[in-house]
């Protein structure tokens, strides 16, 4: 029975703070009603016991003790009156309660305890029976208060129950035993009520967690959809659709994209990279403020929609104007300063351009002639600017004949089983031999793919990534990314698998990454793209997974294998809680799914141990190693051995 005595709740979690709440509402309620109950029964017994013993006993003790129990039926009957106290309060009184039933009821049982000595043997039993059925009446009253409710019946009832069988007179042994019984069946009973009283309140609590768990998961998928969750910024959905909502007003879109942030990046890590573009985004809200909005594109690339009275385009200017000066004063993270600048690049709806495709290519050409103007400033865009489509042109040759030449070439980045440390595959990213130096797809990627040569490009380098890695000593996996331009191509599935056959690679070791992105454009076109070459058996990866545009629908509706989490959850992991709730819940739903899941960008061994410890399947970054090349890889899958971050890491959090 003591099990099921439990004090005073400390409050710290929600169901404590529920039990409180409402054992203090129906304690207000009951104990007038108790203390009334009480009272009378301690006036039938000094009627009861009236010239049997004194009137000190059967007059005076029921008046104090009935004045004791009016002055606490008082204090409750005032409190029933306010609003519903704080929890510190709450505490404080059901304390109280404690303290007032023990103290009262030694009161009773001691006034009990004097008649009961100086009464003849018939008088005994009636005053053990009015004792036992007043505190049967409290503990009733009680009942959602256990702790208050056992000290009436021990301090109250339980002295005059051990007199009885102390008394050696077996009638009165007889009915100590008997109210003993009675009152642990009684206790037993209460305490089952108040356990049945617990588990409504938590039921209650439960489900009302679960609506707010349903409202904010509703609030946190439009804030992953439309916001960026590094800065808190609306994201590039956001400013396409307000792009398409805002076609009938004036406005300017500047485009903002930071001057020396790799740098910082590079030497400094990510996460002070990451705590820069957050006071950044810190500083760009409060130069907008409420006239226009920002947005993150992805990187250091930002975006302003700022609205305009026709003829007041110098406000625009000024804002761009404001943005570079406020970008260029100094940083202060970590103790240390940082200097970076901004590069902005306006254009103007509808004087520059009447549709919201032309107008950000015309803001980023403005913005390329910023950044080619010594970056630090801003720049409108103007018509003279079709230079820089001319010279685009010119790059669009340069790679034309590049593809002819051969000077793209393939690298491989290993892609590491977090559970054994072994090398799972490959993910094959492009590189492009330019006057004698190596550019990354970053800077081609955009202009091929804007300019058509991304198909071509991609067969090209998956035809001599398949020859290449086809008789590897070890038949690992290669991975490669196709963008949403790309599966616009209704031939796509067709062209992948003819270099498959040409060049005779397993489909079975191709696996195919599709971005979020391409299931916004055409879900349904993306599917039947990937439909035939699933049917040959090549895999299929959900890429840049938490970005928030895609959803458990397109998860149900494509047959994907694996899902990859985006980097910039990854980069995080160690310091935002944030990003670590995220990565929990993207492996949670792909282990409900059966998905095993890839994590991108791992850079510390540390990010490496939380993610094999929550569960991740796969992981690539520069820990485990830099794109290759193909004598580099051959060379390493020969000698057998793991990355030497893997070993570290199976040696560290075991096999």
């Amino acid at each position: 029975m003591l099990q099921r005595i439990n004090l005073v709740r400390s409050g710290r979690t929600k169901l404590d703070r529920a039990i409180l709440t409402e054992q203090y509402r129906v304690l207000g309620q009951q104990i007038p009603l108790m203390y009334l109950l009480v009272f009378l029964d301690a006036v039938f017994l000094g009627f009861a016991s009236y010239g049997a013993v004194s009137t000190r006993l059967s007059v005076i003790a029921p008046a104090m003790l009935g004045v004791a129990a009016f002055v606490r039926s008082l204090l409750w009957v005032r409190r029933r009156k306010d609003m519903v106290p704080s929890l510190r309060r709450i505490r404080r009184y059901l304390n109280g309660t404690i303290i007032a039933a023990a103290v009262l009821s030694l009161a009773f049982g001691g006034w009990a305890l004097m008649l009961f000595f100086e009464v003849d043997l018939a008088r005994r039993a009636s005053i053990a029976l009015y004792i036992f059925i007043g505190a049967i009446t409290c503990c009733y009253c009680l009942q959602t208060f256990p702790i208050a409710a056992w000290l009436v019946m021990a301090c109250g009832a339980y002295p005059v129950v051990l007199c009885l069988l102390g008394s050696g007179d077996l009638f009165l042994m007889g009915l100590g035993a008997n109210i003993i019984l009675v009152s642990a069946v009684v206790l037993r009973m209460f305490g089952a009520s108040h356990a049945g009283f617990v588990e409504v309140l938590a039921s209650r609590a439960e489900m009302a967690a679960g609506q707010r768990r349903a409202r904010l998961a509703e609030r946190r998928a439009h804030q992953l959809a439309y916001h960026d969750p590094l800065t808190g910024l609306s994201n590039r959905r956001a400013l396409t659709e307000y792009l398409r909502r805002a076609e009938p007003e004036r406005f300017g879109l500047m485009l903002v994209d930071l001057d020396r942030f790799k740098s910082v990046n590079d030497v400094h890590g990510h996460p002070i990279g990451d705590q820069l573009l957050r006071a950044v985004a810190g500083r760009l809200r409060w130069v907008v403020g409420d006239a226009g909005r920002s947005y993150r594109l992805g990187g250091d690339e930002f975006a302003i929609s700022l609205p305009y009275a026709d003829g007041d385009v110098d406000r625009v200017r000024a804002i761009a104007h404001a943005i570079v000066r406020e970008v260029a004063r100094p940083f202060l993270i970590d103790e240390r300063m940082h200097h970076i600048g901004a590069s902005v690049g306006i254009a103007l709806y509808p004087d520059d351009a009447d549709d919201a495709d032309t107008l950000m290519r015309r803001a980023d050409v403005a913005l390329y002639q910023a950044k080619e103007a010594g970056r630090g400033c801003y720049c409108a865009f103007a018509a003279q600017m079709d230079a820089e489509i001319r010279r685009r042109s010119t790059i669009e040759a340069e790679m034309r004949a590049s593809l002819d030449e051969g000077r793209f070439y393939p690298r491989y980045q290993p892609i590491v089983d977090l559970r054994t440390g072994r090398v799972a595959g490959f993910e094959l990213l492009a590189r492009w031999r330019r006057e004698d130096i190596e550019i990354g797809p970053d800077q081609f990627i955009p202009i091929a793919e804007e300019c058509g040569l991304l198909n071509t490009l991609m067969l090209d380098l998956l035809d001599r990534a398949c020859i290449e890695t086809r008789d590897w000593p070890v038949p690992v996996s290669i991975a490669i990314n196709i963008s949403p331009g790309q599966l616009r191509d209704d031939w796509l599935s067709h062209k992948i698998l003819s270099v498959l056959a040409r060049t005779g690679f397993p489909p079975q070791r191709l696996t195919v990454e599709i971005t979020e992105n391409a299931l916004i454009v055409d879900a349904e076109k993306a599917y039947h793209a990937i439909e035939s070459l699933k049917n040959q058996g090549v895999q299929l990866a959900l890429d840049d997974f938490g970005t928030g545009y895609a959803s458990i629908q397109h998860l149900r509706m494509l047959p994907f294998d694996k899902i990859k989490i985006d980097r910039s959850f990854v980069d995080t992991l160690a310091e935002d809680r944030e990003a670590l709730r995220i990565v929990r819940a993207i492996l949670g739903l792909a282990g409900t799914l059966d998905m095993p899941v890839v994590a991108e960008g791992i850079e510390t061994l540390e990010t490496a141990e939380m993610l094999r410890a929550l569960g991740c399947a796969e992981g690539q970054g520069y820990l485990f190693g830099r794109p290759m090349n193909k004598d580099e890889v051959e060379e390493w899958l020969a000698a057998g051995t793991m990355p030497p971050a893997a070993e570290a890491l199976i040696r560290r959090s075991g096999p």
